[in-house]
């Protein structure tokens, strides 16, 4: 490593730009595959006001690195050219003021006459190292520390869906303590980014079909923001009640798909000078899922020795699964099957929906099938797993275990990203057993002996 290249604290640098996503992507993917920095960022050493490598850092940042290589040069030392044409010319003290206080300048506003050192840094080296003490006590100072630093969710084998040659994982979101969902993750990224980037107003309205819905109610409690929630007329009515006890204002409106309502949202927050997240055009989507569902599932799965032959996850924002197929198609190549999940036409299965109805990230990544499930094949399953393996999942998870049925061999390591519990769908359990009297057609045999499990002492 050059003298000139220090390694100091991520959190420790102030950019003074902000980047778009898709344009931070292409660094990301790279730094991925080849796992190393070959440059520097540069920084004003009074200040760690970042003057070039924006890209770097917020790479890195989506990586989960806690180390940056830097150079520290001094800027009142250093030529200094405006980017921005027709435009009052950006000044040094322009520069400092937007890493310190922002707003942050536009990408590519200036640039720096300074020669950049190459280096050759490995990634690893930047990481924090993962906790490998799986009984650690669960202590923490606040609610809201309860979600990210009860991170990572579990990843737990189901066994009535292995065999010898074929192992099940289930990534359980439902762990996420507001919403028992996935939506957690969004809820809270969402927020913060409006909070980083001053909109956050006293009031915000989303468009939810339940889940979306009680992570903002429950994460905005706490920073004494009031929500308005707008709701399919198709979403189980014990919604209302959820939301309602945790203080939201709750709107029923007559669409049959959550993001029919964003057109009415938007325009109801512009009128009422609302924060409207919009969680299906909102990258903090998709970002919290690349630096944050990915890489745990990635480390998760390393600690076992084992790497992923098909990852199977519903489509509802496409976030997660969109996220998740970005890192590891990235990291891993097509060794790596990723398969999305959608309701079949004409069908209702709450927290995902057709691709064709509108998605932003799906468009951005591969995948490799996209498989239908009708709404009684998902309960089938969820009422399966229940019976076999003693998890309660919801509908969206029983429609990701119905699509492992579909597509399954018989070897390979397998990855269901179950999105959420299934307390909230009673009602849908209560008519489908009402209607089959309580006979469920069980997909694995009924003998009740499971093979893959120990059945000695299971507790400490």
């Amino acid at each position: 490593m050059s003298k000139e290249v220090e390694l100091v604290e991520l959190k420790s640098l102030k950019p003074a730009e902000y980047m778009d996503l898709r344009e931070v992507l292409p660094l990301y993917a790279k730094i991925l595959k080849t796992g190393v920095i070959s440059c520097p960022v540069l920084v004003d050493g009074e200040t760690n006001v970042i003057l070039d490598g924006h890209d770097l850092f917020y790479s890195l940042d989506l990586l989960s690195a806690v180390k940056i290589p830097v150079v520290k040069i001094s800027l009142s030392n250093i030529r200094l050219r405006s980017l921005q044409h027709g435009l009052k010319p950006i000044t040094k003290e322009d520069i400092i003021k937007a890493g310190i206080k922002g707003p942050k300048l536009p990408p590519k506003s200036f640039k720096v006459s300074v020669e950049t050192p190459q280096v050759n840094i490995m990634l690893k080296d930047l990481l924090p190292t993962w906790g490998k003490d799986t009984s650690a006590l669960k202590v923490y100072n606040s609610t809201l520390e309860l979600l990210y630093k009860g991170w990572p969710t579990p990843l737990v084998k189901l066994n009535s869906l292995s065999s010898n040659r074929r192992s099940v994982w289930a990534k359980l979101e439902g762990f996420n303590p507001f919403s028992n969902s996935v939506k957690d993750r969004i809820g809270w990224s969402m927020l913060n980014d409006a909070l980083e980037n001053g909109v956050l107003r006293q009031v915000i309205y989303e468009a939810t079909s339940t889940n979306t819905g009680i992570a903002l109610a429950s994460i905005a409690n706490m920073l004494g923001v009031k929500t308005k929630l707008y709701i399919p007329k198709t979403i189980q009515k014990v919604s209302d009640v959820y939301l309602e006890v945790l203080g939201a204002e709750v709107v029923r409106l007559p669409v049959g798909l959550t993001v029919e309502a964003i057109g009415q949202v938007d325009y109801q927050a512009r009128t009422d000078n609302a924060t409207h997240l919009n969680q299906f055009e909102n990258d903090a989507n998709f970002k919290v899922h690349l630096k944050y569902t990915a890489q745990e599932l990635d480390q998760q799965l390393q600690s076992v020795g084992l790497k992923p032959s098909y990852i199977i996850g519903g489509l509802g924002t496409s976030g997660h699964m969109s996220a998740i197929s970005f890192y590891f198609k990235n990291k891993y190549g097509d060794n790596v099957k990723i398969v999305g999940v959608q309701p079949a036409p004409n069908e209702v299965i709450p927290g995902i929906r057709r691709i064709e109805t509108g998605m932003r990230w799906i468009h951005w990544v591969d995948f490799d099938d996209v498989v239908d499930v009708t709404q009684r094949e998902a309960i089938e399953a969820a009422i399966n797993i229940a019976r076999k393996e003693g998890l309660l999942i919801g509908l969206s998870a029983g429609a990701v275990v119905h699509a492992f049925n579909k597509i399954s061999k018989d070897e390979g390591v397998y990855i269901l990203i179950l999105p959420d519990t299934g307390y909230k769908y009673a009602e849908q359990f209560e008519n489908y057993l009402k209607n089959t009297r309580g006979k469920v057609a069980l997909t694995t045999d009924n003998n009740l002996f499971n093979p893959n499990i120990s059945y000695s002492r299971q507790y400490p």
